[in-house]
């Protein structure tokens, strides 16, 4: 997705995760997650049980979603239900010129599902291959990998997790 949309997008769906989020926790939903807590606990300890919500943005011509937001209630071992959050931080990269975002385990060019990319450089859907039809746009000093530690054009090993930026499949900008 182009910048410019995904920016758009994020913006709304800030507000939508707030709203949820207020919503799920309020009295209201206690009644639901009692539901969710009685579930797991009677398929104890072998199943777990997970309600999500997802906001998903859907492309036409590529015929793909992206989901931009997934949380819930999950219940796992017996224990008390928790919020659950399974979203992935937004990444930049430049394909072919343009910038796109997408979040970081999915691909910028078909939308389809790629992790670990640093390893597996080439999406399994399309073919797009890191490091030569597009790279990671770095425009702050979060790590690729971990996204939690701290990289940079001087020091390109991320202080938290070790990764070695591959400067062929990143650029900074």
């Amino acid at each position: 997705m182009d910048q410019d949309k995904f920016a758009l997008a994020e913006d709304t769906v800030e507000k939508i995760a707030t709203f949820i989020d207020q919503k799920l926790e309020s009295p209201d939903f206690k009644e639901l997650s009692d539901a969710i807590d009685r579930l797991g606990k009677a398929l104890a300890p072998r199943y777990g049980v997970a309600l999500k919500i997802v906001l998903e943005i859907t492309d036409e011509e590529r015929e793909q979603t992206l989901p931009l937001l997934t949380t819930g209630y999950g219940v796992v071992n017996g224990l008390p239900p928790y919020r659950a959050w399974g979203d992935s931080a937004r990444q930049r990269y430049l394909v072919n010129g343009e910038i796109q975002v997408v979040p970081q385990d999915y691909c910028p060019k078909c939308w389809e599902y790629w992790d670990l990319k640093f390893e597996y450089p080439e999406c399994g859907s399309c073919g797009l291959t890191l490091g030569q039809d597009c790279k990671v746009l770095l425009d702050s000093d979060a790590c690729p990998h971990c996204v939690e530690g701290h990289v940079s054009m001087q020091n390109p090993t991320c202080d938290r997790c070790g990764y070695h930026v591959n400067l062929a499949m990143v650029t900074w900008g």
